[in-house]
């Protein structure tokens, strides 16, 4: 009964109202994470996280079941009530029913076990995992038998799955038994045995290692901050006091301090070898990370194993008493006594919404939602200047409302002026300013401010702008996705925001689900070919991701121009159409799938699929337009179509431009080359597929050049290369402020058909 009572403690502590307080950020990561395919959570591991995959994969597992805060964290909670349990039956079987009962008492009512249990956090299976492989440890101490070593090695696997901090206690484990060692093994550990446990280790450590802790920058980061010994040292100490009592309460720390000592001075005259494992698997760990001075990443969390050694000497106790059946009321009064001091004074601390303080991550999510789901109404525009809170708000926001205001972004063509409300957690205002100050300068007018808990609603006015209008060419149209610009601009969207970092990104805000975005152009220019570059620039990092663009003339069927599949290397992209007939309107879309394969940190990926902007350039056709026979023509080295008030050009960039393109059978064509010269003692060289065609040198500063090269075109990859001698930035420095490589002005550039 008195073991059930245990367990009720503990279950008890770790149950009630266990959906509070609200999930902070390491928590909801989490399941933001594991909502995911598997292969994004892989990746999320090896490239973003801190931690291996298990923990994610049985969260994973568990979201099937539910998405509560409850159901989410009652696994963990699970773990750390069977944790009581298991350490009564095992510290029992190893030392007698009344240290283990003693030591189960403690662990129930250990405030660091209440608190790192009710997270969705892998620290509750990790610590219980750990507690059946020191059990085998411990007998293994005593005994030397070769099942207990096997099951060390099979604990190992899961834990090191689990947190990288099963290294430090794997090495720990291994310097016990390397001093344990005896010749032959007799009364000790054979070389025999530890090779076995080095052979084991390594088995699962090296893959580890090199699949999944080495590959993740986030992860190498942590060892560039280095503190100094004394503030690691200072560190050490403070979370080594949390394995007593989590709390400021001096009294109850020293008492159960007393008892550690205690315990500790009875297993000197007992089990010496057991207490010496006990304590080296605290102390080579925190030596190790005194040694790396490693601050960053570093929390009380990492030390929750040692709540279990430290279970350990209080039950030994146990030994001291005058009588054992005192064992039962020791163990009540260790696991109620805690018990009362959590519930009635540190109440607020674990039992409330915002129980939980960070000083980095000060926003409470659950909360916050609540009150944003009576604030956003649906159809409303809204943007927010931090994407990782939107992603931790919309988890609640998704169980909260039918349709969340932060997916549901659309814009018609046909609405008018409206208010943006700008979302921003507490002094988080993106790349828009560091202030607010700075932030109402990026910002223009804001008609008003709504606090929300922690965080400001901001309410800008949107007066729209019509669509421009082309009156002639050459026409140059630039937009790009500022905010507020973006939503005075843009003609219309569907399922797409702005993320102010970066310049501004216009981002979906679902995966796996078409956005879109349009502009509109009227044109009223005189009628006339037209040529029309197009360079959007954009970034699709994400695998199977997919950004498609396409121009539409009036009513007809849109064109397709460019097609982006991640992951995609390339921010930019240069496509020119020619329009022969003539037309009203000219619409450039844009359709954004955001794929969920490849994983980035805060809690989704939408970023990675990202519009930053484009430039039109429209022109008379016959320029720099070649003839549709010349399939894929691709081109390096050659600047944008510019206009100036009489010149329409660009700029061959040194120290070699090229035109490659791909022919279906040989045919003859002829490359139009205009240029001025524009650097004394220019050389120019025009090659065709390995075959130079003209050789100009010593060309003056001024001077033109109107030729028309044959070429013989061949079946297959075809080149065009022309080469400069002088460049800016290379052999000269003509324009300093302007970093392009520019060697020649080009007026025509083209391939066509003789």
């Amino acid at each position: 009964m008195t073991v059930a009572g245990l367990v009720a403690v503990a279950a008890f502590l770790r149950l009630y109202h266990l959906e509070t307080p609200s999930m902070w950020w390491d928590e909801i990561i989490v399941p933001l994470t594991a909502r995911f395919p598997l292969a994004y959570i892989l990746d999320f591991s090896r490239h973003c996280e801190m931690h291996p995959p298990l923990y994610h994969f049985c969260v994973k597992l568990v979201e099937g079941m539910g998405l509560s805060d409850a159901s989410l964290r009652l696994p963990s909670a699970i773990c750390g009530i069977a944790l009581v349990y298991a350490a009564w039956r095992g510290l029992g079987r190893l030392y007698g029913g009344g240290v283990g009962l003693v030591a189960a008492a403690f662990l129930a009512g250990s405030a660091m076990q209440v608190w790192h249990v009710r997270q969705v956090r892998p620290y509750a299976i990790f610590a219980l995992l750990f507690l059946l492989s020191f059990c085998h440890l411990l007998r293994f101490v005593r005994q030397g038998k070769n099942r207990d070593l096997h099951a060390i090695l099979a604990y190992n696997v899961p834990l090191f799955l689990l947190h990288y901090f099963t290294f430090h206690i794997a090495l720990a484990e291994g310097i016990i038994l390397v001093l344990l060692w005896r010749p032959g093994g007799r009364g000790g550990v054979s070389f025999r045995q530890i090779a076995v446990f080095a052979a084991g280790t390594l088995a699962v450590a090296l893959p580890v290692l090199v699949f999944l802790f080495l590959p993740s920058q986030t992860t190498l980061s942590i060892f560039g901050f280095k503190a100094g010994y004394d503030e690691i040292g200072r560190l050490i100490a403070s979370y080594a006091a949390h394995v007593l009592w989590s709390h400021d309460d001096p009294i109850l720390r020293l008492g159960i301090g007393a008892l550690l000592v205690a315990g500790g001075w009875a297993m000197t005259r007992k089990t010496p070898r057991e207490l010496a494992a006990c304590l080296l698997v605290c102390l080579i760990p925190a030596f190790v990370l005194f040694l790396m001075r490693k601050t960053a990443y570093f929390s009380p969390r990492h030390f929750l194993y040692m709540t279990i050694p430290a279970a350990i000497l209080v039950g030994h106790v146990v030994r001291l008493l005058p009588r054992q059946g005192l064992a039962v009321p020791l163990a009540a009064a260790l696991a109620a006594l805690p018990a009362g001091v959590l519930y009635y004074q540190h109440y607020g601390d674990y039992y409330e919404d915002t129980s939980y303080h960070h000083n980095v991550f000060v926003t409470d999510f659950k909360p916050m939602a609540r009150e944003l789901a009576g604030i956003l109404r649906p159809g409303q525009i809204i943007a927010a200047s931090d994407q990782g809170t939107v992603n931790a708000v919309s988890w609640y926001l998704d169980q909260f409302t039918a349709v969340n205001p932060f997916r549901a972004q659309n814009l018609s063509e046909e609405r008018g002026d409206f208010e943006l409300a700008f979302f921003t957690p507490f002094r988080t205002w993106g790349h828009l300013g560091r202030t607010e100050e700075e932030f109402a300068a990026a910002v223009g007018p804001i008609t008003s401010t709504e606090p929300v808990l922690n965080a400001t609603i901001y309410q800008l006015p949107i007066k729209r702008e019509t669509a421009p209008r082309m009156e002639a060419v050459p026409y140059h149209l630039r937009r790009r996705m500022e905010l507020p610009a973006f939503y005075r601009q843009v003609t219309a969207f569907s399922g797409m925001t702005i993320s102010p970092y970066w310049g501004g990104e216009a981002i979906a805000t679902r995966n796996n689900t078409p956005s879109r975005l349009e502009y509109r152009l009227d044109n009223a220019a005189p009628a006339g070919p037209q040529q029309l570059q197009f360079i959007l620039e954009y970034k699709n990092q994400g695998q199977g991701s997919r950004m498609a663009y396409a121009v539409r003339f009036d009513d007809e069927p849109p064109v397709p121009l460019f097609t982006s599949l991640g992951p995609d290397p390339a921010e930019a992209a240069t496509v020119s159409i020619v329009r022969e007939a003539p037309y009203k309107t000219m619409r450039l879309s844009l359709e954004t799938v955001c794929a969920d394969q490849t994983a980035r940190y805060p809690g989704g990926n939408l970023e990675t699929a990202a519009f930053r902007g484009f430039d039109l350039e429209i022109v008379p056709a016959g320029r720099f337009d070649s003839t549709p026979r010349a399939m894929g023509l691709r081109e390096q080295n050659l600047g944008k179509i510019e206009h100036g008030l009489d010149n329409v050009f660009r700029w061959g960039l040194g120290p070699t431009s090229a035109m490659t393109f791909e022919l279906d059978k040989p045919q003859a064509l002829v490359l139009e080359f205009d240029f001025d010269n524009t650097l004394d003692g220019q050389t120019v060289v025009v090659a065709a597929n390995g075959q130079i065609l003209e050789n100009l040198s010593g060309l003056g500063v001024g001077e033109t050049r109107r030729l028309r090269i044959p070429i013989a075109g061949r079946a297959g990859a075809n080149d065009v290369l022309i080469a400069y001698s002088h460049w800016n930035h290379g052999t000269v420095t003509f324009a300093e402020t302007d970093i392009r490589p520019m060697a020649l002005f080009i007026r025509r550039l083209r391939l066509v058909a003789p």
